[in-house]
């Protein structure tokens, strides 16, 4: 996945979790909101840490480690 993917997706998870938590924020279904938010945060940590870990394995294919 290039960087400019992952940028993508990232935003277009951060406009999917702003607008479900402002939909149940005005419904007053705050805590299902609360529970979105957390669940774009663990997807948003996943897309990043694979990216981390292919860089990590790219630095010890590169030095041989």
């Amino acid at each position: 996945m290039s960087g400019v993917d992952l940028i993508l997706k990232l935003v277009g998870l951060g406009i999917l979790v702003t607008v479900s938590y402002s939909v149940l924020e005005r419904l007053d279904r705050k805590e299902w909101g609360q529970l979105i938010a957390l669940a774009g945060i663990a997807v948003g940590f996943l897309l990043v840490l694979r990216e981390v870990s292919q860089l990590f394995q790219s630095v010890r294919t590169m030095f041989n480690l």
